[in-house]
Formats: structure tokens, sequence, C-alpha cells
């Protein structure tokens, strides 16, 4: 999992492969064990009313909140790159370097949970944007 390969490393490389800003973007309470393309749009297809969605997926009911990233910031959808990957074998080096490639930009996403709206106090996505204020009024001038 990437999240538990980020702790291992002393430097990240963020590289851009692509500018496309991606409308749609869904943090589901599920597990998908697929990588690769996939008919989104097809089959999930939340009615939306403002700032609240509902949708269905595998056949439970989902209701989703929408949430913005803070002015001036972006989100990436990574993945770990190649170079990172065949540099593995030299995890003893003293630089450990984790190459990663932003596949697609967003600006906002839509988290989602069984039976119930998310709570912002309760969802890890949603509580994490509250530290981008406070890193900002520590390193203010």
């Amino acid at each position: 999992m990437l999240a538990d390969n980020l702790a291992s490393h002393d430097a990240v490389n963020l590289k851009c492969a692509s500018d496309t800003h991606t409308e749609h973007f869904h943090l589901l309470p599920c597990s998908v064990h697929h990588d690769g393309p996939a008919k989104t749009a097809t089959y999930f297809v939340p009615d939306s009313n403002g700032t609240t969605s509902t949708a269905a997926f595998r056949g439970r009911q989902l209701q989703g909140l929408a949430v913005a990233l803070p002015p001036g910031y972006i989100g990436h959808v990574v993945v770990e790159s190649s170079a990172s990957t065949d540099n593995a074998a030299f995890e003893h080096a003293a630089d450990t370097r984790l190459e990663l490639l932003s596949t697609e930009l967003f600006s906002k996403f839509t988290v989602w949970e069984h039976d119930r709206l998310p709570r912002p106090a309760d969802d890890q996505a949603i509580s994490a944007l509250a530290w981008v204020d406070v890193a900002a009024s520590i390193h203010q001038q």
C-alpha cells in the first residue's frame, strides 16, 4: 500500500504525467481490487443536490458529502512510478526516494458512507483538511 511505503522514504519526488482535471473524484468506503480503467460513469451514477449526494454501489445505499480543497490547493491522484520500484533493491542506501507519478488533478471530491452522510469530525480525509489552516497559521510571517 502506498501510504505504508511513504514512511520508509526520506524524500518523495512527484512528477506530473498529465494535467487532466478530474470533475468527479470519489472516496468510497470499500476496496476494489482492480488496477486500470473502469466504466464508472456507466455503473456509478450519483444523484446530487448541491453538497450532498446519494448513490448505490454493489447494491448498498451510499450517501456522499462534497468537499472542496482549500483555495490555492490542488489534489493529485498518484501511482508509484516504475523508477521507484526499480530502486526498491537499494532500500538500504542512504538516499531513499519515492518516485510518484501524478495521473490526474482535482480541486474537490465526494466522501461516501454507507446509509448516512459522512461526519467531518469522523472522516480522516475531511479532518486532514483542517491541518491546512493550522499549518498556514503556524507559518505566517
